[in-house]
């Protein structure tokens, strides 16, 4: 199968959904903006505080970077270091969109998984640098923008004009916006998703590392660590990735770990909320990933997905190529607003 019919095989099984999920993320965003965010949790502090930075964290559709200046809103608004870090845990692994895309993808039990590895990890991860002790970092730092996978996406914590209409404003939203804050993370998770497809070996891993989970997770965590992925770009590469022997528990593990973790988070959470804080919610999202490996394993063999080592276009329903044709020219179209440069009027002389 050729790299474009590869291509397009993911695409139209993904893009139903995942326009779907836009939608619903446009209108979450619209209900919890990040002003009405750093309210709720300004001041949070204990368990408690934790608990509401991850409840609120987890349906928001914000990548591992766009995460990042949000946090920091949070940590000048007052919420506490375990509320941050719960956030900074939570946040990056799931949203809605990423939900309906894993379930199109993946099947219902990882659309499932997904959610609750984040409350798990997040809770966890937001104790685990509460008690880590040690001098409690400025919480009022100064604002910036940290350098990131340069997507576009630290501007999802801006509040958008309210002056348009509601349904107005959550097209743009989630359209406008968030499409085309993920647009070119994207697009890398699906050619890396469909070059896996088409060059990697059958049963790959499984020859390689003898059907081995405990070389193929710690490999996943190696990889997923430097990768700046996001939540629905991860998706179709650990697709690809089990349709060449990789077992749903190493996927799993590449699922939480490369949108959760990077260098950026790393450091800027480190100004956030000090370095044993840091160390201690870095460590929590490494040994939970594994954890959760271990236990998609465990789950009977029907729950876990099959994936087929090639996407059929053949048997993709119209409605699939559709929507495949719209999400990529919605695609194409924030992709040209990024490489071209942008239009400015001239200024009139005086």
């Amino acid at each position: 199968m050729s790299f474009l019919a590869s291509l397009w095989g993911v695409l139209a099984q993904m893009a139903p959904w995942l326009l779907g999920g836009f939608l619903l993320a446009g209108i979450i965003s619209e209900l919890m903006p990040a002003k009405w965010v750093a309210s709720v949790m300004g001041g949070a502090r204990g368990l408690r505080g934790v608990l509401n930075a991850v409840l609120i964290g987890i349906p928001l559709p914000i990548c591992s970077c766009g995460v990042l200046p949000l946090a920091a809103g949070l940590r000048k608004a007052g919420a506490g270091r375990g509320a941050v870090a719960g956030f900074l845990v939570a946040t990056p692994q799931t949203g809605v969109d990423s939900i309906l895309a894993t379930y199109a993808m993946l099947g219902p039990a990882f659309a499932l998984a997904r959610p609750v590895a984040a409350l798990a990890t997040g809770l966890a991860g937001g104790v685990a640098a509460d008690f880590a002790g040690g001098r409690d970092a400025d919480p009022h730092p100064a604002e910036e923008k940290p350098k990131c996978c340069c997507c576009g996406c630290h501007k999802v914590a801006s509040v958008q004009p309210a002056e348009r209409p509601v349904f107005v404003r959550i097209i743009r939203k989630a359209y406008l916006d968030l499409l085309g804050e993920i647009a070119r993370p994207l697009a890398v998770g699906l050619a890396i998703a469909a070059a896996v497809a088409v060059f990697v070996p059958e049963d790959f891993f499984t020859t390689a590392f003898c059907g081995g989970d405990w070389i193929q997770m710690p490999l996943m965590i190696l990889v997923g660590f430097p990768m700046y992925v996001c939540s629905i770009g991860s998706i179709p590469i650990a697709a690809s990735l089990m349709a060449k022997g990789l077992s749903p528990g190493a996927a799993f593990v590449f699922l939480m770990v490369g949108p959760a973790i990077n260098a950026a988070s790393v450091t800027t959470s480190a100004a956030l909320i000090g370095r044993r804080a840091t160390a201690a919610y870095a460590a929590t999202i490494v040994a939970g990933a594994l954890l959760c490996g271990i236990a998609v394993n465990a789950l009977p063999a029907g729950f876990l997905p099959h994936i087929a080592s090639q996407s059929s276009v053949g048997h993709t329903s119209p409605i699939g190529h559709l929507a495949a044709a719209a999400l990529v020219a919605l695609m194409l179209f924030h992709l040209a607003r990024t490489f071209l440069p942008a239009h400015k009027p001239r200024n009139s002389e005086a």
